[in-house]
């Protein structure tokens, strides 16, 4: 193979194209500075606009909790005007009164709203004897304990299970909820209580809450050293606080993390809610912490976000600003390269167009086949070395002559037809499946080929690639396999006629040997000699077993070739029958195992195998009573059979022999036979595709084959 030539150059491809680069330097630098400016800026401004929305939302949130706290203060005036303007209110004016106020509707989060009665040690009894009169006999005012002032749970609703474990607690023995109760009494305001458990809490889902107190008194009070004597009571409301939260919040707020903690100091023991598992930290995307005083109490509220507050539209002016802008300076700068590389490219292109000719006639000189290119017109416009040879014409003597001149000329015209027909729509073919495709060498002689097509489009039109290949050999080589095919087909046929007139012609002789035999035995009836019967026996036995062999041999050839009607056999029944048909001897019965199938099949052959196997269980047999048990186990795409007797066995040294044409193991004379049995079967069933096994150990065999599901046409599926 010659080394293809290029026309050298001073530079390289590499270093041009960093050339090109090196001169669009200021291009690449002024288009990189733009693109960083406008994404700083632009991130700028998005960071600017999400703090604004995660300013607003926190100071909703705040603001939310704090009007929530307000319509909650309004909630415990109404109650206390209630108590304002009676001189007594039961329990079921105030049961009416909260039920009307419709606080689970209208305001979500408390726990229980009611009034607690201020008490002293003096009044103490006489509230406990009061609350038992009213049917609550078992009331009582706990913790125990003796204290200067008792604050008692008295009126709560709704006064359900969890309320009711609230019933008769003192609030005033608890430090935060006293705390809170002093300073509301002292100032005449809603106050609320530090971070509690509430008692209304059982074992599940425990909830840090608060409570909030707005003092009752007696007649008006208009200084502060009255308030405190004449306070009577409180309205009250508790809180769980997660369930209060999320009456604020609800879904407005998912995006941010919100914790409360009671007091100025964030931590576990401060902790009333937290939104998330993770709490607000100063590490997120947006962080603030407020200082809020909440009816009389400071609440410290910690809130972030880990999402930006930007909206996907806002997300994407970025990507879409950068992506414009790189656009357009690599739309200029690929414009300045792809000019400069075209006129490199033109000066290359007439080197490369000459080396892929060159390869391609590489190719075509390399080709195992014969090879002609030719035009629309039929003419020769390239052949290879292999197609020289082939034809024994030299390149210049096919070179511009018409393909027509490697035909029969019978031929042309036809061949003339078949080539304008295939130009109306080419497609690459192969039409080796002829078998009237010849060549004509130089010489004159004539080739078998087959023909490859494959249409070229160039650029000055199309043209056709033949590929041709002698197949004169593998011609012949049929011809031969055919002729050989027919000779076994003959040789067969005679084997079959041979088989039938052998069968014929010797039972004739045996049939007359057998006629005298019996006229002997009746003339001789009388005769007191033992060995003249012994020996007339022996002559009637070899006579039968002579007949059996006949009979077995034509059927062992025939075996394979001779065709059987497939038909629906019922497997158990079949089994049976041929039970019944072998006449066992009294004292031998049969035993069916397993599913037996209904299938399609030919039913002669397995009625063979059957027959054969159950008579040699029964004729080896060495006791006068036996059991023959009959298996079938499906398996795949075929049914496993096994005939299993409990006879003498077969030693492992014979259990190859047993299959083998006029083998027996014990002499003929014995036991009557042909030899033939085993080896019918076995030819039976592996001419169906199946496969016989023999297993014995001590005492009894079993003969395993497998017999295929379907048959059809004669081929097993």
């Amino acid at each position: 193979m010659h080394k293809d030539d290029f026309p050298k150059y001073s530079d390289s491809p590499k270093n041009f194209f960093f050339s090109v680069l090196g001169s669009s330097w200021m291009i690449i630098t002024a288009a990189l500075f733009f693109m960083g400016i406008s994404w700083y800026v632009l991130a700028v401004y998005l960071r600017d606009r999400g703090e604004e929305r995660f300013d607003n939302n926190a100071q909703e949130l705040i603001e939310a909790v704090n009007r929530r706290m307000i319509a909650y203060e309004q909630v415990l005036r109404g109650g206390a005007g209630l108590f304002l303007a009676s001189k007594g209110v039961t329990r079921e004016e105030w049961q009416t009164y909260v039920i009307n106020a419709r606080l689970a509707e209208y305001y979500p989060g408390i726990q229980g709203f009611g009034y607690a009665p201020l008490l002293t040690p003096e009044t103490l009894e006489t509230h406990v004897n009061q609350v038992q009169a009213e049917g609550f006999s078992d009331y009582k005012v706990y913790p125990q304990g003796k204290r200067e002032q008792y604050c008692v749970i008295h009126y709560l609703e709704p006064f359900d299970w969890r309320n009711q474990r609230a019933f008769g607690y003192d609030m005033c023995s608890e430090t935060n909820r006293r705390t809170a109760i002093l300073s509301a009494i002292a100032s005449g305001m809603p106050t609320i209580s530090g971070k509690v458990i509430l008692v209304q809490e059982t074992q599940d889902n425990i909830q840090s809450g608060f409570l909030m107190y707005l003092p009752v008194y007696q007649g008006v009070v208009t200084r502060d050293d009255e308030r405190k004597q004449q306070a009577i009571g409180l309205i009250y409301a508790a809180f769980r606080m997660d369930d209060l939260m999320q009456g604020i919040m609800g879904d407005t707020f998912s995006g941010l993390k919100f914790a409360i903690y009671d007091g100025e100091n964030a931590n576990t023991e401060t902790l009333m809610f937290t939104s998330n598992k993770q709490l607000p930290n100063p590490q997120d995307v947006f962080y603030q912490s407020q200082m809020a005083t909440i009816k009389g109490r400071v609440w410290r509220l910690d809130i972030s976000s880990q999402s930006r507050f930007i909206s996907s539209s806002e997300q994407t002016q970025g990507f879409w600003l950068q992506l414009v802008g790189c656009g357009f300076i690599l739309a200029l700068f690929y414009s300045v390269v792809v000019m400069a590389r075209n006129r490199y490219q033109e000066s290359r292109l007439t080197s490369e167009l000459i080396a892929n000719e060159k390869r391609f006639r590489l190719v075509i000189e390399a080709s195992p086949s014969a090879l002609f290119m030719v035009d629309k017109t039929g003419v020769i416009t390239l052949v290879n070395t292999h197609a020289e040879r082939l034809f024994g014409y030299a390149r210049e003597e096919l070179l511009g002559r018409s393909i027509n001149m490697l035909l029969p000329k019978a031929l042309w015209d036809r061949h003339q037809q078949h080539m304008s027909n295939y130009l109306v729509q080419p497609i690459a073919k192969n039409m080796s499946m002829r078998d009237d495709l010849f060549g004509c060498c130089k010489d004159g002689s004539r080739l078998a080929i087959e023909v490859g097509l494959t249409p070229i489009h160039f650029s000055n039109g199309l043209f056709i690639l033949a590929t041709i290949n002698n197949v004169s050999e593998r011609k012949r080589i049929e011809i031969q396999r055919a002729e050989h095919t027919k000779e076994l087909e003959r040789i067969n046929q005679e084997l079959d006629r041979f088989a039938y007139i052998a069968s014929h012609d010797l039972k004739s002789p045996l049939r007359g040997i057998e006629q005298l035999t019996s006229w002997l035995a009746e003339d001789l009836v009388d005769n007191t000699n033992e060995n003249v019967q012994k020996y007339l026996g022996l002559i009637q036995n070899r006579i039968h077993r002579m007949v059996l062999l006949l009979d077995g041999l034509l059927m062992f050839s025939r075996i394979g070739r001779v065709d059987a009607e497939i038909v629906e056999v019922d497997a158990r029944q079949l089994i049976e029958d041929m039970f019944e048909l072998v006449a066992p001897p009294h004292g031998f019965e049969l035993l069916l195992e397993g599913e037996f199938p209904n299938f399609k099949t030919v039913k002669t052959l397995l009625e063979l195998v059957v027959r054969n196997l159950m008579s040699n269980a029964i004729k080896h047999h060495d006791k006068d009573t036996g059991v023959i048990r009959v298996q079938c186990e499906p398996k795949e795409d075929v049914y496993w059979f096994s005939i299993i007797d409990d006879g003498p066995g077969i030693s492992n040294a014979y259990h190859g022999k047993v299959f083998e044409m006029f083998q027996t193991l014990k002499p003929r004379d014995e036991v009557e036979g042909s030899g033939l049995g085993l080896s019918l079967v076995k030819k039976t069933v592996e001419s169906l595709g199946g496969e016989i096994k023999l297993e014995s150990e001590e005492r009894g065999c079993c003969f395993r084959f497998s017999w295929p599901v379907r048959i059809v046409n004669k081929e097993v599926l």
